[in-house]
């Protein structure tokens, strides 16, 4: 019993140290995502619209990252954004508008003609997924899919 009473003090002896160890060397921007209860997507969305104009290069970084963490907010913040500043960004070239960056960018955020400049879609409006390895061989053979 004395044993065991012995381990546990000093497992939660280690486990505080260790927090306030871990709370000492995070970022401080960083601390409160440990006791806050926005999900990804509410707390981009928060960022986003915390986000100067010219601050363009941390509004790119958001849709970067996986759809799910836009798909509620994206078409009407991150949609408009993309459409209203597309030309823009053809003619200034920043350093994140990047071929890797546009290609994240889902084809309803892009305006119409550049979508079919860069994702091919021959003047389809609607979205494109992500094809399988086989449609992509078929595609550059020139076969038609099947639907």
């Amino acid at each position: 019993n004395e044993t065991l009473q012995t381990a546990l003090i000093s497992l939660v002896a280690i486990w505080f140290v260790s927090a306030v160890t871990f709370a000492s060397v995070i970022k401080r921007e960083y601390l409160n995502t440990f006791y806050s209860m926005d999900t990804a997507s509410t707390y981009n969305r928060k960022r986003f619209l915390a986000l100067r104009e010219d601050q363009e290069l941390e509004k790119s970084k958001i849709l970067s990252m996986h759809s799910d963490i836009y798909a509620k907010w994206g078409d009407t913040l991150l949609k408009s954004w993309t459409l209203g500043n597309w030309s823009r960004w053809e003619v200034e070239k920043p350093a994140w508008f990047t071929s890797k960056w546009i290609e994240a960018v889902p084809n309803e955020y892009v305006p119409y003609d550049f979508r079919v400049k860069y994702k091919k879609t021959k003047g389809k409006v609607s979205n494109l997924k992500r094809r399988s390895s086989l449609q992509q061989v078929k595609a550059m053979l020139g076969e038609e899919e099947e639907r």
